[in-house]
């Protein structure tokens, strides 16, 4: 198996958290037969881990760190490590960098893609064009509609809307488009995490789910309305549930996967509750798609703290992921 990582932000965590994944990935059982490339500038690389006192070598273009070695996939924009600054020397090579690895991924070089926190700041000095890395894999694949699913072991979380403006969100829920992503959903809890019988849980739009329509009818009008025509065609899915009861009470327990309505709704729970080892996963793609759950962490950049837990967690799963795809295919 072969994976390909971006390398994200170079003013951001990203690459520490890799340098300190390399004795994983060199040790770990899970990465027995799989090989690694780093999509990254090799001075850029060179620079940043020699200011965060990584003694690495490069090497026949190969990055080698400790008993690890990794391919290079050669990125032309050099950027200066300026931890916690926005440049847009970080952000031409973080577009570069995602570019190439998604190019190489979608004509079967790589099983898998691995993509490092960007700073969407300094990628839109850039002219990056895009809300995220999400929104860009969907368009170079031509997927109108990925799906995006943050995950920690057994607690899957699915956005009905990423990455909008909190007072568009109520205008983005509609009866057609929650059926089309639930269905999505639990085709992607079948294929990609190999689960016979999906369980899902919907969560409400309102405070309390609307209270009936006391405060807010979007419930009625349009998520009960699309859950009941999914039940009809064998989809087992539940709710609307209140969102802050739900958690709280540790209703979680019982589904197999939670469709939120918007990102805070339900990322906020889900990162307390994966205490930095969540996963980003977007479904939906021709290619296997994971990220660690945090993002550049400028506010501590530099100063070597970070952890490479949530990373470690995103190859993993890329892994299993890749077979899970295999095994439901045979």
């Amino acid at each position: 198996m072969k994976i390909v990582l971006t390398c994200g932000d170079v003013n951001g965590i990203g690459l520490e958290t890799l340098l300190k994944s390399a004795d994983v990935m060199s040790s770990s059982l899970y990465f027995k037969d799989t090989e690694f490339y780093l999509s990254c500038n090799t001075q850029s690389l060179l620079e940043y881990a020699k200011k965060i006192g990584y003694d690495i070598e490069i090497l026949n273009e190969r990055v080698i760190v400790s008993d690890h070695y990794m391919k290079i996939l050669e990125c032309d924009n050099y950027s200066p490590v300026h931890f916690g600054k926005v440049t847009r020397n970080a952000g031409s090579l973080s577009v570069e960098s995602l570019e190439k690895a998604i190019v190489h991924t979608l004509n079967h070089k790589f099983d898998a893609l691995v993509t490092l926190p960007i700073s969407k700041e300094s990628a839109y000095l850039a002219g990056f064009k895009y809300p995220g890395q999400t929104e860009m894999l969907a368009e170079k694949s031509k997927v109108a509609s990925p799906l995006m699913i943050l995950f920690k072991d057994d607690l899957r979380v699915a956005l009905a809307t990423i990455h909008e403006p909190l007072r568009t969100v109520p205008d983005l829920i509609t009866k057609e488009k929650l059926t089309a992503l639930i269905n999505q959903f639990n085709n992607s809890l079948k294929i990609d995490f190999g689960i016979d019988k999906p369980k899902i849980a919907v969560l409400g739009l309102n405070p309390h789910a609307g209270e009936n329509g006391k405060i807010g009818m979007e419930e009625n009008t349009i998520i009960s309305v699309a859950l009941e025509q999914l039940k009809t065609e064998g989809v087992l899915v539940h709710g609307p549930y209140p969102a802050d009861g739900f958690f709280a009470h540790g209703d979680y327990r019982n589904f197999d996967g939670i469709v939120a309505m918007y990102h805070d709704q339900g990322l906020v729970p889900l990162k307390l509750l994966a205490h930095g080892t969540g996963v980003n996963f977007t479904a939906g793609l021709p290619v296997v798609r994971t990220s660690p759950d945090h993002g550049t962490a400028y506010g501590i950049s530099g100063k070597g703290i970070a952890s490479p837990d949530s990373l470690i967690a995103a190859l993993i799963s890329a892994v299993k992921i890749v077979k899970a795809r295999k095994n439901h295919k045979n």
